[in-house]
């Protein structure tokens, strides 16, 4: 018989964290586990979101589900030894996921590379859908010099955290190709913070993107603190005024910004689904990087 999962005790992350990156080869298992220990430490990994189960011989499975601002979670998949690790995996899952919403938490995600997939089994049995593919881009500032015709045609007005703003981003959602499933899931609230917890919080890197006056898009950049690059944490148009170039002139003017300020690049992630973004990265100047299965779990 097995307990109640628990909150990992001080003596437990590292075995932990040796059982939940067990798929991995010795040496990358043990850098991973480093990693991790070295999260806790800097406080960026809460080990109050770590949960064990133990049985008769001791511990037998692990999982990270760890809150984050904006009604969010990331959760790592479980790892379970023995002949009922398919049952112990539920366990955790089960026990994570209702920690979770105890604490508000409204959506879900994991993001694993191609050959980690098969970890997410005991997620799917637990609520949790790949619902797409996440492509990360880079953008190392030199700028094809058939983008230097894109007409100037936007003005930019600073974010104020205003009623302006909020509507206009909330509107940039509408019939979106990026992750439509977390529509509506989360308020505007619980939006803006999500953005703000992102890297380096700077609000002179937000913009309200304006037309002849009318706010038809929003740019939200940040700075990764462990690179120093940057990150189109968020951009979006207006339903009406897509199609129009705006997408492109709001990116060029992300890489001004960020060439302005010796960013050493500039990043982004989008759906696979989305096949416009796409296709505007790519011409800008983007070069896709990596590639992720999200699985996501949602509770309105």
């Amino acid at each position: 018989m097995f307990a109640t999962p628990q909150p990992a005790r001080t003596e437990d992350w590292a075995p932990a964290f040796r059982l939940i990156f067990s798929h991995l080869s010795p040496e990358e298992r043990e850098q991973r586990c480093a990693n991790a220990l070295h999260l806790i430490q800097q406080g960026e990994l809460d080990p109050q979101s770590i949960f064990v189960l133990r049985g008769e011989m001791g511990l037998c499975g692990a999982i990270v589900c760890l809150p984050v601002p904006g009604g969010s979670a990331l959760v790592w998949p479980p790892a379970a030894v023995g002949p009922l690790r398919d049952t112990i995996e539920d366990a955790l899952v089960h026990h994570a996921t209702a920690w979770l919403r105890q604490r508000g938490v409204k959506l879900a995600q994991t993001l694993l590379v191609s050959d980690e997939v098969a970890l997410a089994a005991s997620l799917e049995r637990n609520g949790f859908t790949a619902i797409t593919r996440l492509w990360y881009m880079r953008h190392d500032l030199n700028v094809p010099v058939h983008c230097l015709d894109t007409p100037a045609r936007l003005d930019y007005q600073p974010f104020d955290d205003g009623a302006v703003f909020r509507h206009t981003l909330t509107r940039t959602y509408e019939n979106t190709h990026d992750c439509p499933e977390i529509n509506d899931v989360r308020t505007i609230d619980e939006v803006l913070e999500g953005h703000r917890a992102q890297g380096v919080f700077d609000p002179t890197r937000w913009w309200l993107a304006l037309d002849a006056g009318r706010p038809v898009g929003v740019l939200i950049l940040t700075e990764m603190p462990e690179n120093g690059d940057w990150e189109v944490a968020y951009m979006g148009v207006t339903p009406e005024a897509r199609r129009r170039g705006f997408g492109r002139e709001i990116l060029l003017k992300a890489l001004c910004e960020a060439r302005a300020a010796d960013a050493p690049a500039v990043t982004l992630s989008v759906d696979a689904r989305n096949q416009p973004a796409w296709n505007l990265y790519r011409h800008v100047g983007f070069e896709p990087l990596d590639q992720r299965t999200v699985y996501l779990a949602v509770w309105r």
